[in-house]
């Protein structure tokens, strides 16, 4: 039992971080409309492949995940997520590569749950073969929302500005 909830305590913190997105892309979702359009309009100036990922259209596969115990916003954006890869497999076929792609779930510190969104989706996108190559990246109040590993240092600052001004 022990062995069974070290495992699943790693699965959940794995997979999950600060990376340089590269070429892959970024997958935001909507928690705010125009915030989500805006991060991915400012990160594609960036020469960062990002989308604003579809809202409600997933919510279905979000409640099917989840035990509904979970906060709402929870449910939304893990069904978004499922929906989308549901959609790029049927779209892309054998060339969908879940590992080009970057989830990009930011998190909070606080009584909030939504501080644990991405570890508990981290485990469900686990459950499915090859998904645990999709990484979740994420900025967080822990260190100011710092994007230190994510941009090219000299970017940051810029970057930080435009979504400030957006």
């Amino acid at each position: 039992m022990e062995a069974r909830r070290q495992n699943q305590e790693e699965r959940a913190s794995g997979n999950l971080g600060k990376i340089r997105f590269g070429k892959k892309t970024v997958l935001i979702p909507e928690m705010n409309r125009a915030t989500a359009l805006l991060l991915a309009a400012t990160l594609r100036g960036f020469g960062v492949e990002a989308r604003a990922l579809e809202t409600y259209k997933g919510l279905d596969l979000g409640k099917e995940y989840t035990s509904g115990k979970e906060c709402y916003p929870c449910q939304v954006t893990l069904g978004d997520i499922l929906y989308f890869i549901q959609k790029e497999k049927e779209k892309l076929g054998p060339a969908f590569d879940p590992g080009q792609y970057v989830y990009f779930l930011p998190e909070s510190d606080g009584p909030c749950r939504f501080g644990l969104y991405n570890r508990f989706q981290r485990i469900v996108l686990d459950s499915f073969p090859g998904l645990d190559r999709l990484t979740i990246s994420s900025i967080t109040t822990r260190d100011g929302y710092s994007l230190s590993g994510i941009l090219e240092k000299e970017k940051v600052l810029d970057f930080q500005k435009s979504g400030f001004f957006a």
